[in-house]
Parts: structure tokens; sequence; C-alpha cells
């Protein structure tokens, strides 16, 4: 007897916090080339394959997996608005920790410029403000921090998966909406395409 993909969401027995911490290791290895040696430089296995790094395969691990553990927290609350609470709690805390820290302890420590420029200086402001709300681009140069590295002035190089990971979760929330309707599934396909392609264009622009 066949068993569904679905009965383990609810089960220890499925193996995907496993999966996450092989993928987290794969991204802390691939990113390690270019860290160290400088943008160009990519682990063995983009030398073998030509075009993908441990790197690139181990974030489409973590989008998988997170769309499938996301879509059945949606499904079992069938709440939209517990639904986008939870994703709220789930980014929003951690990462306001995560940019403060950045800001306040590792450029306050790293950085080469005097107290009052690195602390009024317009960069430093729009770092905060802008990996806070997720609304544009994430900002990853901070006045000053890590400007001689192999990979110069990087901060924190991760929050480039946010944004996405919040357009996703509104996309969800909207098709869950929109299949909840009595529009044809014509239009509810049409509807979620164009989204789709406006979120595309929003983050190439």
């Amino acid at each position: 007897m066949s068993t569904k993909l679905s009965y383990y969401v609810g089960s220890r027995d499925n193996n995907f916090n496993l999966l996450r911490f092989i993928a987290a290791s794969l991204v802390i290895f691939s990113h390690s080339y270019p860290i160290a040696l400088g943008k160009g430089n990519h682990d063995i296995f983009y030398e073998l394959s030509g075009e993908l790094t441990f790197g690139m395969l181990a974030v489409d691990i973590f989008f998988i997996t997170s769309g499938f553990l996301i879509t059945a927290s949606l499904y079992n609350r069938k709440n939209i608005v517990e639904f986008f609470w939870a994703r709220i709690l789930r980014i929003f805390p951690g990462l306001i920790v995560a940019v403060l820290f950045c800001v306040f302890i590792v450029g306050v420590y790293f950085t080469d410029r005097a107290f009052s420029e690195y602390y009024f200086n317009q960069q430093t402001i729009l770092f905060i403000l802008k990996n806070v709300s997720l609304v544009w681009r994430p900002e990853y140069n901070l006045p000053g921090v890590f400007e001689s590295n192999p990979y110069p002035e990087v901060v924190n190089g991760s929050l480039w998966t946010l944004p996405w990971e919040l357009r996703m979760y509104v996309l969800l929330g909207v098709s869950w909406m929109l299949f909840r309707r009595n529009f044809s599934f014509v239009i509810k396909t049409l509807i979620i395409v164009a989204l789709v392609v406006l979120l595309i264009i929003k983050s190439i622009n």
C-alpha cells in the first residue's frame, strides 16, 4: 500500500530537519569559495556541472521543502489571518535582531570609519530600513566594513532570500483565497500567472 507524501508532514519521521541541515552545510561550503577567494570562484560541483554550485542546489532544496511545509501550514489552519501572522512572526523578529546585530556589533567593530561618520552615514540608515522592511532589494553594505575582503563590502549576503520568501507567502495566500472563490479555473490561473509575472518584474527592477 502506497503512502502519500502528505502523511509525513505531521510526523516526526520525515527527515525534513536532516534535509535542511544538509542544505545549510552545502550553502556554507559553497559560499566559502567566493568569500575566501573572491567573486567568480565556485565550488567543485560547478566545475563538474558547468552551471550549478552546491549552494544553488541547496537553495532549491530549501525552497522546495519550505514550500511544501508552508502550504501544509496554511491548509491545516484554513485561516488566512492566522497564516500571515505566523509568517510575520517567522520572519521579522529574527530579521530585526540579525540586522541590528550587523549594524551595532559587526559594523561597529569592523568599520574603518569614525564613529559619527559610520552611524550617521546614509548607507547605515539604508541598511537598517531596507533590510528590516523587505520592501526594497536588500542592502548588503555598511560604510567601511569588509571593504578589503576578497569578496568586498558584503556584510550579510543571505538576506537576498527573504524578499523572495515573503513574496511567495503572499502569492500562496492569494492563491488559496482565489481557489476558494467561485471563479472559473482559467480566471484563477490567469490571475496567479499575472501575480507571478509582477513579482518577477519587481525583483528585476
